[in-house]
């Protein structure tokens, strides 16, 4: 497992999966603290738009709270964790589309240890990633706070910089969900159209059109059980709800996908 870990992460140090992960998680992560900072009101209440019961809308009360650094970056690890869902599903169908997946098996014949470094060496690769998201849309944070008149005593302190960890905790988690969903769904599908199509349908607009008129959608539904969990919990579901949940799926997608992966012919 550790030299297909190790092999895996070189055909990740390619400068377009480099750049083209990295310029999007740290794009997404700026544009929402941007946006977090910009459209925040001075109203006492929050506005009240919600994606899976999860409010984006934020006042500048909320924003010189303890978890006000990070609010921003909480909001983007929901979209972050699409991106990676797309990364985790591409690198799977890829391997098939363009048959390196045979010429893997000859030098690592064990089939589960091959699907275990490839995903933990993704998972590395991702949790790097959003360390650096984080630490962007901190430093963005404390500049707009300073434009928007919003104290920053509070973001430093203990329980500050607790929210700080937790929410990157939350980040990595919520990546390693989507992720594991996607590598899964790869190696169902063994086509890219079709893990993306499925995956992004579902994942994004199916399920919140679905939300509109079955309130318990984000009780079950996976992407938003995902969501919940970058969130923290939503007004709707606790996080420990949303992470056992998250976790349950989880499971049961890689379990699924390990047998597939093990007993299929690859050439089928």
């Amino acid at each position: 497992m550790i030299r297909s870990f190790r092999a895996e992460l070189l055909k990740l140090r390619r400068p377009a999966v480099i750049y083209g992960a990295a310029g999007a998680m740290l794009g997404f992560a700026l544009l929402a603290t941007v946006l977090t900072f910009v459209t925040a009101t001075g109203a006492t209440a929050a506005p009240a738009s919600t994606v899976g019961g999860a409010a984006l809308g934020s006042t500048l009360g909320q924003l010189g709270q303890p978890g006000g650094l990070t609010r921003g970056f909480t909001i983007a690890a929901g979209f972050i964790g699409l991106l990676v869902f797309v990364l985790f599903a591409t690198n799977m169908t890829s391997e098939y589309g363009l048959g390196t997946i045979r010429v893997l098996l000859t030098r690592q014949p064990r089939r589960a240890r091959l699907l275990a470094g490839k995903l933990l060496a993704l998972l590395a690769f991702v949790a790097v990633l959003l360390f650096a998201a984080e630490l962007l849309s901190a430093v963005a944070a404390v500049a707009l706070a300073h434009a928007r008149d919003v104290s920053t005593a509070n973001w430093f302190s203990a329980e500050g910089l607790g929210h700080l960890a937790g929410d990157y905790g939350n980040a990595v988690l919520t990546a390693t969900v989507f992720g594991t969903v996607g590598i899964s769904l790869g190696v169902f599908t063994r086509s890219t159209p079709i893990a993306l199509g499925i995956g992004l349908a579902w994942l994004g607009p199916l399920e919140h059109i679905l939300q509109l008129s079955w309130s318990g959608a984000a009780w079950w539904f996976p992407g938003l059980v995902f969501d919940a969990v970058a969130s923290g919990g939503t007004a709707i579901t606790t996080y420990q709800r949303a992470l056992v949940m998250a976790l349950a799926y989880t499971g049961l997608a890689l379990t699924a996908a390990a047998l597939s992966f093990v007993r299929r012919d690859v050439s089928v």
